[in-house]
């Protein structure tokens, strides 16, 4: 036989006499690529320990279709535009790492088969483990590989496609953010950088698109200026429209998300503290802002301030240096919701919260504290405007010194958005197993799926514990209800040991042949409660009990209430009849419940034999 090439093992080639020979690859020059080239060495931490998501691509450099998709993946990796990022691996040169990558299925220890070469598999950020793999499965198309990236491994936010009869809606959304709509002519999902936009930006801005139809240009151009395609509307709050025609290439259109990713007037938050620049050590000198929580008064504030901002930003301001420095990102003026961030409110400004303020902070390089300065006077714009020329040229008068920036917040997300997020996160997972399942059973066979789905089941069967018999009900009998325990010294002197631990209801008799139907009665009503002890006292037999019956105003028939401290008794009634059932029921009920007034009394002390 002769002898292979030089470098064929290498290659693994058919002729290599190795591993891979005889599944029919031929030798092939190596399919060249601008991705990474992964290697046992490299992965863990190139990709398991990545902060972005990756693709990773298993193939052979024999395979036929691995060369036809070639240009597919280097196109997929031009497009991914930082989204994710894409290398590959040698099934030849590393087989081992392409089992772990791409198993026959995901519990198995051998690699795919070569046959089924090319294999995509996604790798989330922050991976750490080879078990949070996502195998692709669909066609080798940059469309479909960009949206597997984009919805399974880097999460992205879906950017909604419109038409013309649901734009009106998108715009009257919420007005606290930007609205963002891209119009492109031709039809498809929305790019990667306008999703990555609609994700990190997605507490200020809501992005849509819009496929721009020529049968449709006339209405565009009639309803919004729109002429050339690609173009950009955006509307910002009190209907600031802003029109961008002809936006070609991904350059310009990242130019305009940057430009407009924030209101006139926007949120200060922790996360806009960098885009408003309204933080020391920035470029920012002097940051104006109306602080309150919502209502009449804070909203006429903010949009008082909003207005001088846009007369600052016209062709005819009244302060060319303020207009200049507002250019320059040397001013900054935002809101701040006083509700939300209470340390601003504590630190900037004292008194009502109902009653909004605007403060001027002036920063001083790196220094965390600042200069604050608090206007009060009339919401004018030309004195408001007047009052910021003032501390932005130095003006001191007023200004309070050496205070502490305060911190903001942790932007967090509302109960309603995180449980939407877990139920979307949830299914999306549900859904993916289902169909590993589905795979799986094709591939491997059903013994595998069935195998996982019992243990699954058995699993917590075999952590359960055992059940306890249920005790049966004792059903009381006709005897039960009609008996009434008459206590006696030993029964008396148990139940006052046995203090913190119940109350006693009694009744007072003076022989067995007093009226007793209504204690009964209420007997059989709290017989269920377990706080209560019910009993009749003969106060001619019981030592001490006459004593105390006399002191205390209680005749035979009265029923009484011990407190579980046997300090305190209340006296609630008679019960030989002259006052009614349910009333005593009702007084017993708040004594239960806590609202009741107790006496002090002491348990009688039984006479020692």
């Amino acid at each position: 036989r002769r002898a292979p090439a030089p470098g064929a093992a290498g290659r693994g080639g058919w002729d290599t006499g190795g591993k891979f020979g005889g599944f029919g690859f031929a030798q092939a020059d190596p399919i060249n690529s601008e991705t990474t080239n992964l290697t046992p060495q490299n992965f863990a931490k190139t990709v398991l320990k990545s902060n972005k998501p990756w693709l990773v691509q298993v193939y052979h450099d024999g395979s036929e279709m691995c060369q036809r998709v070639a240009p597919v993946w280097e196109q997929t990796a031009r497009a991914m535009d930082g989204v994710a990022r894409l290398g590959r691996v040698n099934i030849a040169l590393y087989p081992e790492l392409a089992a772990k990558v791409a198993p026959l299925h995901p519990f198995s220890s051998s690699h795919v088969n070569p046959r089924n070469l090319p294999v995509v598999v996604g790798f989330p950020r922050n991976c750490g483990a080879f078990w949070c793999r996502r195998k692709y499965r669909g066609m080798m198309k940059e469309s479909a590989l960009s949206a597997f990236a984009m919805d399974h491994l880097a999460g992205y936010e879906d950017v909604p496609p419109l038409t013309r009869e649901s734009l009106a809606a998108f715009l009257e959304g919420d007005p606290k953010k930007v609205k963002f709509v891209y119009f492109n002519s031709r039809a498809g999902s929305a790019s990667p950088l306008l999703r990555r936009a609609a994700t990190e930006y997605r507490n200020d801005v809501s992005v849509a698109q819009v496929h721009y139809k020529q049968s449709e240009a006339a209405y565009w151009i009639r309803k919004h200026g729109m002429h050339t395609p690609p173009a950009v509307l955006v509307l910002k709050e009190a209907g600031e429209k802003i029109i961008e025609q002809d936006v070609t290439g991904k350059d310009k259109l990242k130019a305009l998300l940057i430009e407009h990713k924030l209101q006139i007037l926007p949120e200060l938050r922790s996360s806009s503290l960098k885009s408003t620049g309204c933080q020391p050590g920035g470029l920012v000198q002097v940051c104006v802002a109306a602080i309150g929580i919502d209502g009449f008064h804070f909203t006429t504030a903010r949009d008082t301030l909003r207005a001088v901002k846009l007369t600052l930003q016209s062709p005819s301001s009244p302060s060319a240096t303020l207009s200049t420095a507002l250019e320059h990102k040397e001013l900054s003026m935002v809101w701040i919701d006083a509700r939300r961030q209470r340390g601003v409110r504590e630190a900037l400004f004292a008194g009502d919260e109902h009653m909004p303020r605007i403060v001027a902070m002036r920063f001083f390089g790196g220094e965390e504290k600042v200069d604050l300065s608090t206007y009060d006077g009339s919401m004018i714009r030309a004195d408001i405007a007047a009052w910021i020329s003032s501390i932005f040229e130095g003006d001191d008068e007023g200004m309070v010194s050496g205070i502490e920036f305060p911190k903001l917040a942790v932007d967090s997300l509302g109960f309603y958005e995180r449980a939407l997020r877990f139920q979307g996160s949830t299914l999306s997972w549900a859904r993916y197993f289902g169909a590993e399942l589905v795979y799986m059973s094709i591939e491997a066979g059903p013994a595998v799926p069935v195998g996982m789905i019992l243990t699954i089941v058995m699993i917590p069967m075999l952590f359960q514990r055992p059940k306890r018999r249920k005790k049966p009900m004792r059903k009381r009998s006709e005897m039960d209800q009609d008996a009434v325990i008459e206590l006696n010294d030993d029964a008396l002197e148990c139940l006052k040991e046995q203090h913190m631990k119940s109350l006693v209801v009694m009744m007072f008799i003076e022989s067995s042949e007093d009226d007793q139907e209504t204690f009964k009665k209420l007997r059989n009503a709290f017989w269920r409660e377990p706080i209560l002890s019910f009993g009749v006292v003969n106060i001619r037999k019981a030592s001490g009990w006459s004593d105390f019956a006399e002191s205390s105003g209680a005749a035979a028939g009265s029923v009484l209430v011990w407190h579980p401290m046997r300090t305190k008794f209340q006296i609630i009634g008679s019960g030989d009849g002259t006052i009614p059932h349910p009333v005593l029921c009702a007084k017993i009920e708040k004594i239960l419940d806590g609202m009741s007034n107790w006496q002090d009394g002491v348990w009688p002390v039984q006479a020692k034999t």
